[in-house]
C-alpha cells in the first residue's frame, strides 16, 4: 500500500510547493513593515521546507489511514492511533520550522534551544498541523470510498449481467419445448389423416429445425439471415400442414440480412399469426414478413389478415410467445427498442419490432 504512494512524492512536492510559495510571499510582505529590505529568498527558505515536509509525510499518513479506518466498531481505537501519529508527525514538522528559521537568521530563535522551543512550537502549530493532517486523511478516505463505490458498482453490474444472461437463456430455452410441442401436435393431425408424405416431410423439417436451433445455442444474437433461414424451415412445415390455406409474402431488404437480431425472435410472432389468423378459419389466410432499415434502426414486421386481437387479449393466459419476445427484448435492449402488437386498419394484426441496427461481425474477423 505504501510503495505506490511513495511513487507519487514528486507530484506531491509540486502540489505542496504552491502553499509554500503563497506562505513565503505572505511572510515577505508582512516582514516589510518591521524589517525593510527583508529578502523574498529568505522567506522562501523559511516556508518551503516545512511545506515540502508534508509531501513526504502524506504517503505515510494515507497508509496509516487505510490501516486504521474510522469506521463503526473500530473508530475509537483508530482515532487514538491516528492522534498519536499526529503528535509523531508534528515533531519533525516543527523541528524543520525551527532549524530553517534559525539557519536564515531569524532573531527570535537565535537565543533559544530546540529542546526549549519544541513544546512551545508544538502548541503554536497544533491547529495548523491538525488541519493539514486531517485534510490529508479526509482526501484519502474520500478517494478510497469513491474507489470502493466504483468497485461495488462494477461488481453489481457484473452480477446483473450474469443474471440477465441466465434469464435470457431461460427465456430462449422456453421456446424449444413450446415450439416442439405445437409442431408434434401438427404432425399427429397429419398422421390421423393418414397423410404419410406430409408427415414424413414435417418430421424431416422438425429434424432440420432442431439442428438449427441447437446450432444457435449459447448465442443470444445471430445474423438476421440465420433467423430468416430458420423461419423458412418453419414455414415449410406450416405450409405442409395448411397446404393452400397458408399464403406467405416476403418483403425483406437484403441490406438487413447482416444485422444482429435476437435468435428465434420472429418465429413466435409468425406462429401467433398462423395460429390466430389462419388456423381458426376455414378459408385461406396470408402472412407477410417485412424487414427494412430506417436510419440507425432495424424494423421487422409480421402481418396477418386474420380476425385481429380481441379486447383484453394481453390479459389472457397462454401468450407464451408474445411474453417471451417482450421479455427478451427488454433484457437485451432496455429502452432502446420498440415492440408493438396491434390491429391493422384493414383487418388482421401487425407485430412491429424496432431494434438498434448492429452489423454482425464476420466469422473470419471473429476468429
Amino acid at each position: 500500500m505504501l510503495l505506490p504512494l511513495l511513487r507519487r512524492v514528486p507530484l506531491l512536492m509540486l502540489v505542496c510547493a504552491v502553499p509554500g510559495v503563497v506562505s513565503a510571499f505572505h511572510s515577505w510582505v508582512y516582514a516589510q513593515a518591521r524589517e525593510p529590505g527583508y529578502p523574498l529568498s529568505r522567506a522562501l527558505l523559511v516556508q518551503m521546507p516545512q511545506w515540502q515536509y508534508w509531501a513526504f509525510a502524506t504517503p505515510f499518513i494515507l497508509a496509516l489511514g487505510q490501516r486504521f479506518r474510522l469506521e463503526r466498531g473500530v473508530w475509537p481505537r483508530s482515532a487514538a492511533v491516528l492522534l498519536a501519529a499526529l503528535v509523531a508527525v508534528m515533531v519533525p514538522y516543527v523541528s524543520i520550522i525551527y532549524f530553517a528559521a534559525r539557519t536564515t537568521g531569524e532573531t527570535w530563535l537565535q537565543e533559544s534551544t530546540w529542546a526549549r522551543m519544541l513544546p512551545l512550537m508544538m502548541a503554536k502549530y497544533s491547529i495548523l498541523s491538525l488541519l493539514i493532517y486531517g485534510g490529508i486523511l479526509a482526501i484519502g478516505y474520500a478517494v478510497d470510498y469513491h474507489r470502493r463505490f466504483r468497485e461495488g458498482e462494477l461488481a453489481q453490474a457484473h452480477l446483473e449481467t450474469r443474471l440477465a444472461h441466465a434469464q435470457l437463456d431461460a427465456l430462449r430455452a422456453q421456446l424449444h419445448p413450446h415450439f416442439l410441442f405445437n409442431t408434434l401436435n401438427a404432425i399427429s393431425v397429419l398422421v390421423r389423416k393418414q397423410d404419410t408424405a406430409g408427415s414424413i416431410r414435417m418430421l424431416t423439417g422438425v429434424s432440420e429445425l432442431l439442428r438449427m436451433a441447437l446450432h444457435t445455442t449459447g448465442r443470444q444474437q445471430v445474423p438476421f439471415h440465420e433467423d430468416v433461414d430458420f423461419l423458412e424451415r418453419y414455414l415449410d412445415i406450416e405450409q405442409t400442414r395448411f397446404q393452400d390455406r397458408l399464403q406467405v409474402a416476403r418483403a425483406i431488404d437484403p441490406g438487413t440480412l447482416g444485422a444482429l437480431v435476437p435468435s428465434l425472435i420472429l418465429q413466435p410472432l409468425v406462429e401467433n399469426a398462423i395460429k390466430h389468423g389462419i388456423a381458426t378459419r376455414s378459408g385461406a389466410g396470408r402472412v407477410e414478413l417485412r424487414a427494412s432499415r430506417e436510419g440507425a434502426r432495424l424494423v421487422l414486421e409480421v402481418l396477418d389478415d386474420g380476425p385481429g386481437l380481441a379486447p383484453g387479449w394481453d390479459r389472457q393466459d397462454g401468450r407464451i410467445g408474445v411474453a417471451n419476445v417482450r421479455d427478451r427484448l427488454r433484457q437485451l435492449y432496455g429502452d432502446r427498442h420498440v415492440f408493438t402488437l396491434e390491429n391493422r386498419a384493414g383487418g388482421g394484426v401487425r407485430a412491429r419490432l424496432e431494434l438498434p441496427f448492429q452489423a454482425a461481425v464476420p466469422e473470419a474477423l471473429r476468429a
